[in-house]
């Protein structure tokens, strides 16, 4: 089986330690490089982690319900609606969730989905019956938008879960994303999948990532059943990342409602160990093509994110954002452990 192609280099870095009269200190840097995601970390378990459960209350003096769009005061007012010839209606809804066009988009298919109309829900309480609604009627706007035969190829789902992740609004919403052409991330993995498939004589990149991790048994977190749950070799975030792949799905339209029953129950235990561990914001995209692609299966990651106490900083610097490299204070491999106890199913 060829080499998937993750590397690491340990180094050590030396000064004298002010806490302790100036002694001779070492500290440990791993560096990892997955050549699948092009994503460099570096391991530096020194780094601060959460110690603090934040609070949600400075949140909501700063965004209440009186001045949210997404509320039922403003909602009609100031959401945009659909073209009649794309839903009569003007917007898709399925239950308590509604779907609508972004106000200030990032591609020509980007829309919104508010899974209902409470302002707030903390990470404890995304259960999938919170969560249903919203992921389904974002299902109706992809198959509308297949209907159309407008030529969008790639699609995915994307979540900034409050102000940490860049979320504008701490009311709960997705935004959806259908393009002719995929994201540059998005790109590199079905690059990723195309190459390895040529250079192993048929080889299939995922499955063989899944079978050597399962193996491994170094971040494999859990199968629970069509869907396989990893932390990333190399994060793409500074408190680690957690992957999800749906084994043998090659085009978002292979998932079944089972599928993703599975998968809300899945968010559900991994937000609830965000929440335990004083997390209060995650990032979270689901990357799938709209016609079936044999290289590539359904998948997605979850990167957690915080800020820094006592200023609040942003736990995104230089690195990250002019240097391409992730520094991340918790080894994969350990996240792995933490995670394991909520996501059963090894």
């Amino acid at each position: 089986m060829k080499s998937i192609g993750f590397s690491k280099e340990i180094n050590t870095g030396h000064y004298l330690n002010p806490f302790d009269g100036f002694q001779p200190k070492e500290m440990t840097i791993e560096e990892r490089y997955d050549e699948i995601t092009g994503v460099a970390s570096r391991i530096l378990p020194y780094r601060i982690r959460p110690a603090q459960k934040p609070d949600l209350n400075a949140y909501l003096e700063k965004s209440p319900e009186s001045i949210c769009p997404f509320c039922p005061d403003l909602f009609e007012k100031l959401t945009p609606k659909f073209p009649p010839e794309i839903i009569e209606e003007g917007k898709f809804r399925r239950g308590k969730a509604c779907l609508f066009p972004n106000a200030f988009p990032y591609d020509t298919a980007n829309s919104v989905a508010i899974f209902s109309f409470s302002h707030l829900l903390a990470l404890d309480q995304l259960t999938p019956e919170e969560m249903r609604d919203g992921f389904a009627v974002c299902r109706d706007y992809f198959q509308r938008i297949a209907e159309l035969q407008k030529g969008y190829q790639y699609c995915s789902i994307n979540w900034n879960y409050m102000p940490p992740a860049g979320g504008g609004l701490i009311h709960p919403h997705l935004q959806t994303i259908a393009g002719v052409r995929p994201t540059n991330f998005m790109r590199r993995l079905l690059e990723s999948a195309s190459n390895y498939e040529i250079l192993s004589n048929g080889g299939h990149l995922w499955r063989n990532l899944l079978d050597l991790e399962r193996e491994a048994d170094e971040r494999f977190i859990a199968s629970t059943g069509a869907i396989t749950w990893l932390t990333a070799f190399s994060p793409k975030g500074m408190a680690g990342e957690i992957d999800f792949y749906f084994k043998e799905k090659t085009s978002f339209f292979d998932l079944t409602e089972g599928n993703f029953e599975e998968w809300l129950r899945g968010l559900s235990r991994i937000f609830y160990s965000l929440y335990v561990n004083h997390f209060m914001s995650f990032n979270l995209s689901l990357y799938a093509t709209l016609t079936p692609e044999k290289n590539f299966w359904v998948q997605g990651k979850i990167v957690p994110r915080f800020e820094v106490n006592p200023l609040g900083t942003s736990d995104l610097n230089y690195f990250e954002k002019l240097h391409n490299e992730i520094i991340c204070p918790i080894a994969p491999e350990q996240l792995c452990k933490e995670l394991q106890q909520y996501l059963p199913g090894g």
